[in-house]
């Protein structure tokens, strides 16, 4: 009998530098970096550290909260965007 998927996210771990460690439904762990998008409108609130070390998951959406109330709610779709396409505008250096 297969396993059905209940959640996205297992868990998510603020960790220094605005990177976050994410840990995925299906056992994958990704370290993602969110430096680059800290100038944004979307994630611009992150910038303050207290924010973002709020990071946690109920399992659908990454969210981060300033005084109880959520701030910036991330969804599975929306983090894999963030992981696989760049849209910062920065292009690798080619070597």
């Amino acid at each position: 009998m297969r396993k059905i998927q209940t959640c996205f996210f297992e868990s998510v771990t603020a960790l220094p530098g605005y990177k976050l460690g994410v840990e995925m439904g299906t056992g994958a762990h990704i370290d993602f970096d969110f430096t680059s998008r800290l100038c944004s409108v979307r994630f611009g609130t992150l910038k303050d550290e207290a924010v973002f070390r709020t990071a946690y998951t109920d399992g659908n959406f990454i969210l981060f909260q300033k005084e109880g109330e959520i701030k910036v709610k991330i969804s599975a779709d929306e983090f894999m965007d963030l992981v696989l396409v760049d849209r910062t505008g920065e292009f690798p250096k080619r070597t």
